[in-house]
């Protein structure tokens, strides 16, 4: 008779489906548009794949009102997540989420002041980088810098240029300026813009040490 030692515990689900404990470094927050969800595009989770590639911890969350936008903000106030990453159609006077509801940068101040405060900020959404200053005008210490097209993108060029600038973000060895050069480079000059803030404009690489000023 065979004997079955039912002493011996089974893993934990973990160990199957590959849990990480790794904390996140970057937050990706997306509002897509209904035509998008219908049509399948999105940038967040195909970000957020990209830097797992380059070894990096991503939260990536979608949002449909300004109630989630306001619940993931929340997640920023984590003292390791130095990059905050909004993808929404834009414009120069802000963005908008997936129920049409328009968040100008007077809305956005109420709704993210101080939350941002010491993050970079980049935006995936069109020609903010033409308005987005104005977040200094109601907080100089909104946040540290904000990056952003200063032209209409398409999705390709907002993944491509970003999984450049992430990678790069890594290193301290380079500025945040430097970084942006970079997207520009390949994405076509003057696509992208970094804003500083005012206030402390310093950045860090993506496991908070800080990065070179040029």
């Amino acid at each position: 008779m065979v004997h079955i030692d039912t002493s011996v515990k089974r893993p934990s689900l973990k160990v199957f489906v590959g849990e990480s404990n790794e904390k996140q470094k970057i937050l990706i927050i997306e509002s897509r548009s209904d035509q998008d969800i219908y049509d399948e595009r999105y940038e967040g989770n195909t970000l957020r794949k990209v830097l797992e590639l380059q070894g990096v911890a991503a939260k990536c969350t979608e949002v449909v009102n300004e109630g989630m936008l306001v619940k993931a903000l929340k997640i920023a106030q984590r003292e390791h997540i130095k990059y905050v990453h909004i993808s929404a159609h834009g414009s120069c006077d802000g963005f908008m989420l997936t129920d049409e509801d328009f968040i100008t940068w007077r809305d956005f101040d109420r709704i993210a002041w101080p939350i941002l405060r010491g993050k970079c900020i980049c935006f995936s959404s069109c020609s903010v980088g033409r308005g987005a200053e104005q977040l200094f005008d109601f907080h100089k210490s909104f946040c540290n810098a904000i990056v952003g097209p200063a032209r209409d993108i398409t999705w390709g060029e907002g993944l491509v240029a970003y999984s450049a600038f992430y990678h790069r973000a890594q290193s301290y060895e380079k500025s945040s300026f430097q970084d942006v050069r970079v997207m520009n480079h390949i994405v076509g000059a003057g696509t992208f813009r970094l804003i500083e803030s005012p206030y402390i404009s310093s950045t860090y690489t993506i496991d908070g040490s800080l990065k070179y000023v040029c």
